[in-house]
């Protein structure tokens, strides 16, 4: 067992989503998935954060109160599942007024409101705009995770491209994989284009250390700290099992990912992916692995001292130049009030 001092922190996170993220038009039974996920928790006595959709969280309040009475943390993935980036001030104020709805929701509930966010596509291509950061931040939302870093496995896994089999290792993992310096070509829009860490220098001393979260605009900043389970599977349909040797390989890349002695990790699954076909044996073999090391399997809820103090001011949200719906950006649909 790891020395409680060396230990690991892992927080393992859902995209919860269901139809409104799943870019399939097939049915999906999300009450079945989340039975399936919350069951693979509780046999491994583990606590996941949910990032949940606005409008799931409408209209499904009472799946939302069985995640939350069985311990895990509600958090909110946008009002509709869409390209906040793209948001015109119409529709950021449309989203103001929808996470304000959903959010007094969350409260009648579970009794809390939600203090972690994550928008949907993690606000690519820049996966940061202050606009959305002070509509959050005036709603009392404290940290997010939308800082995406490249990661050498999504290029190497099995049937992307040709990796020889000297590469990889008995479990299936790529050798190469293992090489930090790897991250800086994969991440050069992070290192000289994002504005944390000081400079482009102090960025790339970020990447390829820790990448431990840091405090932007009142918040705290976790970044993604693995593949996404799309960047390795890609995205399958929920009744489409996975090919062996693409599974193998994901299972090697999480399970390793979930154990990082000394320092935060993350593993975020999307609920349709993980539930679907043969994938929730993914989600056991990252508990089994962290139980095995000796990580912290928590939440922020559960552990707030796993984040950096980051003050947390309440300024009025910031909206942009209002720009015409012919510019192509997307708006919310109007505010949706629960059923009485």
């Amino acid at each position: 067992m790891t020395d409680v001092t060396d230990r690991g922190r892992l927080l393992v996170c859902f995209d919860f989503e269901g139809s409104y993220g799943m870019p399939h038009e097939v049915p999906f039974d999300v009450h079945r998935g989340a039975e399936l996920i919350l069951d693979e928790l509780a046999r491994h006595s583990a606590q996941a954060v949910f990032f949940i959709v606005g409008r799931m969280v409408e209209d499904h309040p009472e799946l939302v109160r069985k995640i939350a009475d069985a311990g895990h943390e509600i958090g909110l993935h946008g009002y509709e599942h869409d390209h906040l980036s793209r948001y015109d001030a119409e529709a950021l104020a449309l989203l103001d007024k929808n996470l304000a709805s959903v959010n007094s929701l969350l409260e009648d509930i579970t009794g809390k409101r939600p203090k972690g966010f994550r928008a949907p596509y993690l606000l690519a291509p820049h996966f940061y705009r202050a606009e959305v950061y002070a509509i959050l931040r005036a709603q009392g939302f404290r940290w997010v995770s939308n800082r995406e870093v490249r990661y050498p496995v999504e290029l190497l896994r099995p049937g992307l491209f040709p990796v020889p089999d000297a590469w990889r290792g008995a479990n299936g993992s790529a050798r190469l994989a293992r090489d930090r310096l790897l991250l800086g070509p994969l991440n050069a829009g992070l290192v000289a284009k994002e504005t944390f860490g000081g400079s482009p220098a102090g960025r790339l001393r970020w990447l390829l250390g820790e990448r431990s979260p840091f405090a932007r605009d009142g918040m705290t900043e976790i970044p993604i700290y693995a593949p996404l389970d799309c960047d390795l599977l890609g995205l399958p349909k929920p009744t489409d099992d996975t090919p062996p040797d693409v599974l193998a390989y994901t299972r090697a890349v999480v399970s390793a990912a979930a154990v990082t002695p000394g320092r935060l990790s993350m593993i975020t699954f999307h609920d349709w992916i993980v539930s679907g076909g043969n994938r929730i044996s993914l989600l056991g073999h990252v508990l089994a692995a962290a139980r095995e090391s000796g990580v912290d399997v928590a939440t922020i809820a559960q552990r707030p001292e796993w984040l950096p103090t980051a003050d947390l001011p309440l300024p009025a949200p910031v909206l942009g130049p209002v720009r015409s719906k012919a510019d192509g950006y997307a708006v919310a649909r109007r505010v949706r009030r629960p059923d009485p």
